[in-house]
């Protein structure tokens, strides 16, 4: 097991910016998911931690010991790649063992400790055959293999569930995470699968454009995106996201005067341009109320546990999730949120706006009605 520390870590490729100054610390033990978009780096993050990679700026250190410069043979890391990257011609075994032959390993060490990790790995039906005979889940076991037979102090995951079907990567998923549970071995895991992802991480980052966005729980950053970005990126179905401007008291107004969060306020000067967010969780369809915007269902798909409905109004369209259609009114409806789920951020920044201060209940004026606990908005 080993910490790892990544210190303004920079990489360019001529004039292009793959990694733009990271900053991290994976601590001991620590199973961490780099996840985001093709194309924004995360990768490459990992790649220049292995040593593939050389770094532009900044600095990778392993377990105190900077090692940007050190061969990556000699870091303590395995690493699982996309495509099992195993040799055809040889066995199992062979693949499995190859790594103890290169290092001078006995023999007969060599056989106890392959069979060792078949047995962990359920390979051991499968010790005789050549790659090109196995299923690719069987190969990507075989790739996990070869890398924990070196017992290195760090694993790291490159999108290796990618070329698997559905029902093989939620095995896997679960395998490597049962594996993790026992060897405790620092683990750094990239996917650009949001339900990987959120499924497997102790902690998270959400990666793009060669930047960190935000850094937490799965959690934490499905509840309390940092930045736009993140909040359109995780979460299935996506975040309802609508154009709005702060007014006087802080609330949103949307299109000619609809204020869709009248109970949230948010700390930004008059006039700021602002995204407005909420989950489709988080609406549930009323009868049409006046003043409030009429919705109507447009395209409803059925995922099996639930419902998601996509509806159009004057100058918006959102999407419900709802467990039938008996969720809806009608056809026509309008919709209504407690105001903490709703999300704003800077259109300028992308970052999270914060909430504004809402008065103490001491320096409400005698005869004042309290500020509410909780209260529906309406759009």
């Amino acid at each position: 097991m080993a910490e790892i520390a990544l210190a303004g870590v920079h990489k360019s490729y001529g004039k292009a910016h793959a990694v733009r100054g990271v900053d991290l610390v994976i601590g001991t033990g620590e199973f961490l998911v780099i996840l985001g978009p093709s194309g924004c780096g995360k990768s490459t993050l990992l790649r220049m931690i292995a040593g593939l990679e050389d770094i532009t700026a900044g600095t990778v250190a392993i377990d105190g010991t900077v090692v940007n410069d050190t061969d990556p043979g000699r870091r303590g890391c395995a690493m699982v790649f996309q495509n099992y990257a195993l040799y055809p011609h040889m066995s199992v075994a062979a693949n499995l063992g190859y790594a103890l032959k290169v290092a001078g390993v006995p023999r007969r060490e060599r056989r106890e400790r392959v069979v060792a990790i078949a047995r962990m790995l359920e390979l051991e039906a499968l010790l005789e055959r050549r790659p090109g005979q196995l299923s690719g889940g069987q190969r990507q076991r075989v790739a996990m293999g070869r890398a924990m037979i070196r017992s290195p102090k760090v694993f790291l995951f490159d999108e290796p569930l990618s070329n698997l079907d559905a029902k093989l990567r939620v095995a896997m998923r679960l395998e490597i995470k049962r594996l993790h549970r026992e060897l405790k071995t620092t683990s750094i895991f990239v996917t650009h699968d949001q339900l990987e992802a959120m499924t497997m991480a102790d902690r998270l980052v959400v990666m793009n454009g060669g930047r960190i966005e935000q850094i937490g729980t799965p959690q934490d950053i499905y509840r309390r995106p940092a930045t736009h970005f993140v909040a359109g990126f995780i979460g299935t179905p996506a975040m309802n996201m609508l154009p709005a401007v702060i007014g006087a008291d802080g609330r949103a107004i949307v299109g000619e005067g609809w204020c869709p969060a009248p109970d949230a306020a948010w700390d930004l000067p008059d006039g700021s341009e602002i995204t407005l967010g909420v989950r489709p969780a988080d609406l549930t369809a009323v009868p049409p109320r006046p003043g409030a915007p009429v919705f109507e269902a447009d395209v409803v798909e059925d995922v099996g546990t639930e419902l998601h409905v996509h509806a159009r109004a004057a100058g918006a369209d959102v999407t419900l999730s709802v467990p039938t259609m008996a969720a809806l009114p009608d056809r026509r409806f309008a919709v209504t949120f407690a105001p903490e789920a709703a999300h704003a951020f800077d259109m300028r920044t992308g970052a999270r706006a914060a909430p504004r201060p809402r008065p103490a209940r001491h320096d409400i004026k005698d005869g004042s009605a309290p500020w509410p606990k909780k209260r529906l908005s309406y759009i």
